[in-house]
């Protein structure tokens, strides 16, 4: 087994590489990269691709010819898999390929299964070395490591601000307040995730087309409209959202009490559409996010506005967040921040973000962490 650090790194980075190549297109399965190493260099490699297609793993001990060596390693972004799913238990296919060395990035999240994949491997006379670039495998499948344990879509919020807090002008301008290096960053997680979703004050200020534009190429996960009485279909017409190459994707969420005219109006214009519960005048966000796991959507990126974060944070239901932070003051008494429609009188009914991990983007920042729910 190779033994120097910064080569079990260099392997290991690869691997990462490679898992990264099928970035938001596992779902609802994780992205993992394997690599198959003899005398310090790569001779085979693979990675998981789609939902229900081979595992990584099983990708590169295909692609590996010949007899394993005393030195050949197997290195996997996440433990092996222990149980046979669709594809059969990587753990057998690894014990049968005769490498007895082998480097995993990080345990499967799954409570049912970490360590056991492990533990049949060391079981079988194979070398185990756990942890290696932990906290990175770990969270390039924060998605999945979300929906296995909770067998619920992570609900994570965007949001950009100023230092003073506010996140749109009193007059509801707010392009833009980060740079470009930012909101090009933005771009990522709209591909890593499944789903996005915002409020229809959104579509009718900003009219966005919540694409991914990335390389040239434009990545289109399924779009919400949460417009809980059905206002401004009238426009919809001028809308990007219901216009665009990927109107299909496109779901307009709204309130049991819609009036029967707008909603025949919206299905005659040939829109989907799911209907929710309504709670004190707003929709029951909960309840879009049980019909997003019924349908096995894992995660939901929802880029809010003020009041919709305000309302999201302050009832418990968002998982984690992006906070995008500009070094300007917009010194705005009327602007649009979080904390709209809530009293707080004391310090300690702050909501609190942790794991935070900080990224710069030029003058900007983005903070992400969990958000610790009350």
């Amino acid at each position: 087994m190779i033994e120097e650090p910064e080569k079990i790194i260099s392997h290991m980075e690869h691997a990462i590489y490679l898992a990264k190549k099928a970035w938001g297109q596992t779902h609802t399965n994780p992205m993992v990269g394997a690599v198959i190493v003899e005398g310090g260099k790569v001779v085979s490699e693979g990675y998981h691709q789609r939902s229900g297609g081979k595992h990584a793993e099983i990708i590169a001990l295909e692609s590996y010819k010949g007899t394993p060596k005393a030195d050949t390693t197997l290195f996997i972004t996440l433990e092996p898999c222990s149980t046979a799913g669709r594809t059969g238990a990587c753990t057998n296919a690894i014990i049968t390929s005769g490498i007895k060395h082998v480097v995993i990035g990080t345990l499967d999240p799954n409570p049912n299964h970490s360590g056991y994949g492990v533990t049949l491997l060391k079981s079988a006379g194979i070398s185990v070395k756990v942890g290696v670039l932990e906290e990175v495998c770990r969270e390039m499948n924060v998605i999945f490591n979300h929906w296995i344990v909770h067998q619920k879509p992570l609900c994570a919020l965007k949001i950009a601000m100023t230092l003073d807090g506010c996140m749109a002008a009193s007059t509801g301008h707010s392009k833009w307040i980060t740079g470009e290096l930012a909101r090009n960053d933005v771009m990522n997680w709209r591909k890593l995730f499944p789903a996005i979703a915002v409020s229809q004050n959104t579509v009718s200020a900003d009219n966005p087309q919540l694409t991914s534009r990335l390389n040239d190429e434009v990545f289109c996960s399924r779009r919400f409209v949460f417009n809980r009485a059905l206002r401004d279909l009238e426009n919809y017409k001028n809308y990007h959202l219901f216009t665009d190459d990927f109107k299909l994707e496109t779901i307009v969420v709204h309130g049991t009490e819609a009036s029967r005219d707008k909603v025949e109006a919206l299905e005659a214009m040939g829109i989907q559409a799911w209907e929710i519960s309504e709670s004190e005048g707003k929709l029951d966000i909960s309840e879009f996010l049980k019909l997003c796991a019924k349908k096995e959507i894992p995660g939901v990126f929802i880029e809010p506005g003020a009041k919709l974060a305000t309302h999201m944070i302050s009832n418990g239901l968002v998982d984690y967040m992006y906070i995008y932070q500009s070094p300007k003051f917009l010194m705005d008494q009327k602007g649009h921040s979080l904390g709209v429609e809530r009293f707080s009188e004391l310090m300690d009914e702050s909501v609190r973000l942790i794991n935070l991990k900080r990224i710069h983007f030029g003058e900007d920042t983005l903070i992400t962490g969990n958000l610790q729910n009350f």
